[in-house]
């Protein structure tokens, strides 16, 4: 996501302020958004992942705190997000009291604001869209794929973007997948025309011999991964399903009667070592 310039100012002007007394800043970067820099009444102890008085501190700062999420600055290899800057790259100095755990440095994210301003981006761009539990469930009229919301606020908040920023970070990645899996469909349906290819749900699915069972393959174990990767997964999935579309059908699924009223999918998966 890209880095917003003032949303870094703000950062770097919360860290800047010298306050030895046991404080707390908050500024707030749009609705929903805070970010707050806090002295630790303990200044020898080690930074905590989660300290109760950050929260118990902005109570009166921050409204529908419950069904907020706070994200340190601190946290970025804990999540795996190397390819973001870390917190002494772009702060330096400014950064050490944080990480050496006397001041703690966090932003406060309302969930169901950010599920709200992303879900709006992401239907301007004629997808549908679906809120389940911690995910936004996206289709474009073919494929479907989902948003980690909670991964995807930790990414906003440790690249210093916005809630547009990343909603138009989300909308890249959600269409580079889905012309990956027309483009991997595409493939599909020339290699098993024969077995009647077809897209249920997240599964590249085939019917064998005229069976009202269908095998699927579930394409969302590519959804995180770059084009390289993607194309290996698939590959030897589809190696998996040659195999067992040459296998006489009663030894693969013999508890299945083929002549069942209603359409079932074996899920075939494949996942790398």
């Amino acid at each position: 996501m890209q880095v917003n310039s003032r949303v870094q100012e703000i950062w770097l002007r919360l860290l800047d302020a010298v306050d030895s007394s046991p404080t707390t800043r908050v500024e707030r970067v749009e609705e929903g958004y805070y970010a707050v820099v806090r002295e630790a009444a303990d200044r020898t102890q080690c930074h905590v992942a989660c300290d109760p008085e950050d929260f118990r501190s902005v109570k009166t700062f921050i409204p529908h705190l419950a069904r907020t999420r706070a994200v340190y600055l601190i946290q970025r290899d804990a999540y795996g997000l190397a390819d973001i800057e870390s917190l002494r790259d772009w702060a330096g100095q400014l950064g050490e009291q944080v990480e050496r755990g006397p001041r703690h440095a966090f932003a406060i994210v309302d969930t169901a604001i950010f599920a709200r301003e992303v879900s709006a981006s992401l239907r301007a761009s004629g997808w549908k869209v679906e809120h389940v539990e911690d995910s936004l469930r996206v289709n474009d009229g073919r494929f479907s794929e989902s948003i980690n919301l909670l991964r995807a606020i930790v990414q906003m908040v440790l690249s210093r973007s916005t809630f547009v920023e990343a909603a138009r970070s989300l909308k890249a990645q959600l269409a580079g997948r889905f012309l990956m899996d027309a483009q991997l469909f595409t493939r599909f349906e020339e290699r098993f025309a024969q077995y009647q290819p077809a897209i249920i749900d997240r599964y590249f699915t085939v019917c064998p011999d005229c069976s009202r069972l269908a095998a699927g393959w579930d394409y969302w174990q590519i959804s995180n991964c770059d084009a390289h990767d993607a194309i290996e997964i698939y590959e030897q999935a589809m190696k998996e399903f040659e195999t067992l579309l040459d296998t006489p059908q009663e030894d693969w699924l013999p508890a299945f009667a083929t002549d069942c009223c209603e359409q079932s999918i074996l899920n075939l998966e494949v996942t790398r070592d």
